[in-house]
């Protein structure tokens, strides 16, 4: 924000003979009647990382506004006639000011649009839709120097599910590169690949191993302790765990537009009671 407003001053700086004494201080430039001050320039010029790409950045959006003011002046004297115009704009308007109302009013609710006996319902009710195209697995692994040699001690700890066992590791050795321990949580194998380039692919054979430890060779000849708890295969039945999300999403979607009439018919019934509301 700092870089912004020295941005700003210098550009002020360099069109400051064009300006009369009376112009006031914060006002960039100005076209006919209207006029761009330092706020609002600061509020519609993306932030950049060097003095000249600032200074750019906003000489071009100076440009763009004077054009604009330009072509809208002219619009405004032109114009024949505009009622439909003006129509379209009213429309528009009400339609804007009506669309960010609803938006505060869900964003206030949003917990409270779905809740988690509606999404359990509709999984039970609609799981069989839910199938995979992908392979997932609940897997724990660690990568460890295989220089390290205190790299037995941790492959026990790691094989453990006692959550003190973990914590040594993490507190009491050195020399693995990373790790994952939520072994409860379903994954995407692909996704696995497309983050971790360097994790070593695993076969069918692999995948078939569940509630054991394999032990993988890095690219570095680096260790993998892999432990894979449960997996599913392309075409299985995707879990709630999995696709809760993907459910919430379309419970809240549906939910929001009950929500919308039940709010919009409230409107009209108590405008009727006042007598706000005549048909004629």
């Amino acid at each position: 924000m700092k870089k912004v407003l020295a941005v700003i001053a210098l550009f002020l700086t360099i069109t400051s003979c064009n300006q009369t004494k009376s112009t006031p201080s914060n006002v960039v430039a100005k076209v006919y009647d209207y006029v761009l001050t330092k706020e609002e320039l600061k509020a519609n010029i993306p932030k950049t990382t060097t003095i000249v790409d600032s200074l750019k950045v906003t000489q071009e959006y100076i440009q763009r506004w004077s054009r604009q003011k330009l072509l809208y002046r002219n619009a405004l004297i032109n114009l024949d006639d505009t009622k439909d115009l003006d129509a379209l704009v009213k429309k528009y308007k009400e339609e804007l000011y009506v669309s960010y109302y609803k938006n505060a009013l869900v964003n206030k609710k949003l917990d409270t649009l779905v809740f988690e006996n509606e999404i359990d319902s509709f999984y039970v009710k609609n799981h069989t839709n839910f199938k995979l195209n992908e392979d997932l697995v609940q897997f724990k692994y660690i990568h460890v120097d295989q220089n390290n040699r205190k790299r037995y001690n941790i492959r026990k700890l790691f094989e453990s599910d006692d959550i003190d066992d973990k914590q040594e590791i993490l507190t009491d050795y050195e020399g693995y590169d990373d790790f994952y321990f939520n072994d409860s949580t379903w994954v995407s194998l692909r996704d696995v690949y497309v983050q971790k380039p360097d994790f070593p692919m695993l076969s069918t054979l692999d995948l078939a191993r569940t509630n054991r430890l394999i032990e993988k060779q890095g690219v570095d000849r680096s260790l993998y302790y892999i432990y894979i708890k449960e997996t599913l295969s392309k075409g299985d039945i995707a879990p709630l765990a999995y696709v809760r999300p993907t459910i919430k999403n379309i419970l809240l979607h549906k939910n929001k537009i009950k929500f919308f009439d039940q709010m919009e018919q409230i409107l009209i019934d108590d405008a009727v009671k006042q007598k706000k509301y005549e048909v004629y």
